[in-house]
């Protein structure tokens, strides 16, 4: 079965997009091909997964006007199933439907009513998230699936008869990171380290976390903070400044983004992973990000939001984690220096995590039910195993 992934803004090497959904249904013998962004150094091909480049869009404007370019390519990709991940390209996977017959699938994997609204004056949220879920529920009854990564993302769509299947965002089953780079080992092994994995910024808890590892370093001097990946949301240049003000440059390192397979290093090198997500709506409230996972798989505790309800469920039934809140640097503080000052606790929550990912939350289990899906698509007699 011939499948085709509609994409405007995620990069060729999604983290989920790619690195799971693709690659599986592509190990699967399935023909796949991954319209979207080219990303810095384009590829024809990889892992199995084709690439046909869009030219990148920026803002909601650029966004709009690559529809048209996504809609022809799709066309022209006859596929048997075309894939959406965002919003827009569900809205052009719409039109491809209606142009082709084809079948077409949505993957939910963020709160969209607010990702969109996030682009306008905040005294128009509330009518741009309306106008949203009218839109998303439009798109549904016209979806021939729809895939969740968490349950909490299907309210707009519980009372449609529309086939819905829950993938979790886990990771892939693997052993514990061992390997670790002489750099990383140099750097961050005989200190105590905690790190900060993924896209950060002010509305991440960056400047909560400059405070909190002020607090810190009265308690342990020499405890160091990494963070892994760009600095988004906010000005990276005036937390640069705000860091080196505070003399607190050798105590939160920016290590930038580095190579995918390098990432689980960093993690085994550090006592604890933060999530520091605040309060800002339901795109917080009920995310369920990658790093979680991470964390987990490589036996790293976990600090996460008390407010957040599916990474709180997880933390809380696993054991895994400290639970804090993430609008007060005390609260985050307290967190980190426990941990880094009880050993034994830190590797007991961590122990948990690992345990339930092998258990329970690994993408070999989520994989399991994705390819059941897409039998359904292509006529399989087979049922997606229960959520």
């Amino acid at each position: 079965m011939k499948i085709v992934f509609l994409q405007t803004i995620h990069p060729p090497f999604d983290k989920r997009v790619f690195h799971k959904i693709a690659i599986s249904l592509a190990n699967a013998g399935h023909d796949v091909v991954s319209i979207g962004p080219p990303g810095d150094t384009p590829l024809a091909e990889r892992d199995g997964v084709r690439f046909d480049p869009l030219p990148k869009a920026r803002g909601l404007v650029g966004r709009a006007l690559s529809l048209p370019r996504l809609v022809a390519k799709g066309v022209r990709a006859k596929a048997d199933v075309y894939v959406c991940p965002e919003l827009d390209s569900w809205v052009a996977g719409f039109v491809v439907k209606l142009l082709t017959g084809r079948k077409m699938v949505f993957d939910v994997h963020e709160y969209t009513p607010n990702h969109i609204a996030k682009f306008f004056p905040k005294t128009l949220h509330p009518p741009i998230r309306w106008c949203t879920i009218r839109l998303l529920r439009f798109l549904a009854r016209r979806t021939d699936h729809i895939i969740l990564t968490r349950a909490s993302l299907g309210k707009e769509y519980e009372d449609l008869h529309v086939p819905k299947t829950i993938v979790l965002n886990t990771n892939h089953m693997q052993p514990p990171c061992a390997a670790i780079p002489e750099p990383i080992r140099e750097a961050y092994a005989d200190r105590p380290t905690i790190i900060h994995q993924g896209i950060f910024g002010d509305i991440r808890g960056s400047y909560q976390l400059l405070d909190a590892m002020k607090i810190v370093v009265e308690q342990v001097p020499d405890a160091v903070c990494v963070l892994l990946g760009n600095y988004v949301y906010g000005s990276e240049s005036e937390y640069r400044e705000a860091v080196r003000a505070a003399g607190m440059e050798d105590h939160i390192h920016f290590a930038g983004v580095v190579p995918f397979e390098e990432v689980p290093a960093y993690i085994a090198v550090s006592r604890a992973g933060l999530i520091l997500f605040q309060p800002i709506g339901l795109g917080h409230t009920l995310g369920m990000p990658h790093k979680l996972f991470d964390y987990m798989r490589e036996g790293c505790p976990v600090i996460a939001p008390d407010f957040c309800v599916e990474i709180k469920r997880i933390v809380e039934e696993a054991d895994c984690g400290v639970l804090v809140d993430a609008t007060d640097p005390r609260s985050i503080a307290d967190a980190i220096a426990g941990l880094l000052g009880d050993s034994e606790r830190a590797r007991a929550l961590g122990r948990n995590g690992r345990r339930a990912v092998e258990t329970a939350y690994n993408w070999q289990r989520e994989e399991q039910k994705l390819l059941a899906v897409f039998d359904s698509l292509a006529g399989i007699a087979k049922e997606a195993p229960s959520s």
